[in-house]
């Protein structure tokens, strides 16, 4: 039976959804620092919908990002808190799941060609793979560039555990810095992650590409949003301005993500407004078919039939 790793789905969306008070281009990290038990909560229903690697909640909290809000100096406690409630919500469900640090875009998502060199921003991952020292995994999210995919596969690859690492394509099927999706696995395979995806993408440009990544390295994934447009956070809007596409049900949603696997992927799971009932629904569908696993169990199992 093929093994598939099963991720959680969009956590820092559904924290920020879930946190009605809360405004701030920190999204779901400020809503750790006012309402930490809101995040357990979310991490305690992806576990119970069956997600087997739960990422801890530090999607916005680069050393970039923290600064530029004037919260630099919290870097280490918000990375710690981040542990202790995902370290709770595992307690309550007893579950054995993996824990996957988080090493994401370091200025925010959907961005071009970063004006850094590849030294400057492998410095800046080297911090945060530092700073989640429990983590079983690393998943890079979110790569929209090539140099800053690189220097992050750099920074987890010397932490001597697994790790994957994702891009997003545009509709055209390119990186927003217009390099191809050939250029990236290629730079990216270097560095022998255990896997290779594509996320935050629509399920649709994610379907059209997975065949083509496929052929291009031996394991790979796959984890789709589904906002209706980025274009609005692209430009430095806050997340408050995207919308939900109301056609993504769990069912519709399964039904991606089945072609997905049809096309070679080993990894699943969602990302912005794809919601444990998502995840809840996926696991149900697929748990016949499929050894659902954790990540880090791929490395034994990318070889099975």
């Amino acid at each position: 039976m093929k093994s598939v790793a099963l991720l959680d789905g969009g956590l820092g969306q559904e924290i920020y959804r879930r946190a009605t008070t809360v405004t701030s281009l920190l999204w779901s990290v400020a809503v750790m620092r006012e309402q930490p038990e809101l995040v357990t909560d979310v991490h305690v229903d992806f576990i119970r919908a069956g997600a087997r690697t739960l990422t801890l909640n530090t999607y916005a909290a680069t050393p970039t990002r923290l600064a530029r809000e004037g919260i630099g100096d919290e870097i280490e406690a918000i990375h710690r808190k981040a542990f202790e409630v995902l370290q709770r919500a595992i307690e309550i469900t007893g579950a054995n799941v993996d824990i996957a640090g988080c090493l994401p875009p370091l200025v925010g998502s959907y961005r071009g060609q970063p004006a850094r060199s590849f030294d400057d921003l492998k410095a800046e991952y080297d911090t945060l793979v530092k700073l989640q020292p429990g983590a079983d995994v690393f998943l890079i999210e979110t790569m929209t560039n090539i140099l800053e995919a690189k220097a992050a596969c750099a920074a987890a690859s010397e932490s001597g555990k697994p790790f994957g690492v994702a891009f997003r394509l545009e509709t055209d099927g390119n990186l927003r810095s217009g390099e191809t999706l050939a250029q990236a696995v290629e730079a990216a395979k270097a560095f022998a992650p255990t896997a290779i995806m594509l996320n935050c993408c629509d399920p649709e440009v994610l379907s059209k590409a997975m065949p083509e990544l496929a052929v291009l390295y031996p394991c790979t994934g796959g984890y789709a949003n589904a906002f209706k447009t980025v274009e609005p956070m692209a430009g430095g809007a806050l997340v408050d301005a995207l919308e939900a596409r109301p056609d993504i049900s769990p069912e519709a949603y399964a039904v991606q993500v089945r072609q997905w696997l049809d096309d070679g992927a080993r990894v699943v799971g969602g990302c912005c407004e794809i919601t444990p009932e998502h995840i809840r629904h996926l696991a149900d569908a697929l748990s016949g078919d499929f050894e659902l696993v954790r990540f880090s169990q791929l490395a034994g199992a990318v070889d099975q039939p």
